[in-house]
């Protein structure tokens, strides 16, 4: 084989090393034919949850999804005394997004809110219960962001393997042309 031909197959070989470092973090970030990975579903044990005023009101469920931007569902029940209704959730994400949900003529409720963070950091979030009467009692729980650590392989086994690949073609040249 001709030097020009074994540095050529090197460079070349070289290439699809990298290229096969980009694609094996694509095909392990997102699975194929999906837009989103669901990674985890812890309940509210694992989260303080605060409760306060008159009207009985609690998370029972906060599931986390991934890719960013990270997603939280946050499920809740609320309950007044009988012969009341719940008018009203008022949510309150800890990012500065609000959400009021009306209700009418149901003393028990039960609620699953969706909401999206786009940015890492600790959130409360705060959801207070209204009804008929005046009353109202809330719930709050906080939900940590950290920076994730990726879950795909690192780039350094490709790219190391790429720059060997090089180094000894260019060695093997080397000794080729000197005989």
């Amino acid at each position: 084989m001709k030097a020009r031909s074994l540095f050529a197959f090197m460079i070349f070989l070289a290439a699809v090393l990298g290229f096969m470092s980009l694609t094996a973090h694509a095909t392990t970030d997102i699975a194929e034919g999906t837009t989103s990975i669901s990674f985890t579903l812890t309940t509210t044990t694992n989260y303080p949850v605060t409760t306060s005023g008159a009207l009985q009101v609690m998370f029972d469920s906060v599931q986390l999804t991934n890719p960013p931007p990270l997603a939280y569902s946050f499920g809740v029940n609320a309950k007044t005394t009988p012969g009341f209704w719940i008018t009203r959730l008022v949510w309150q994400f800890g990012d500065g997004a609000v959400l009021d949900v009306p209700y009418c003529c149901q003393s028990q409720v039960s609620e699953v809110q969706y909401h999206a963070y786009s940015q890492p950091g600790s959130y409360t979030v705060v959801v207070v219960a209204f009804d008929n009467a005046g009353n109202f009692g809330n719930a709050d729980v906080t939900v940590n962001w950290v920076t994730p650590i990726p879950e795909y392989p690192t780039y350094a086994l490709p790219l190391i393997a790429s720059l060997l690949a090089a180094f000894f073609g260019i060695i093997s040249i080397k000794k080729r042309l000197k005989h």
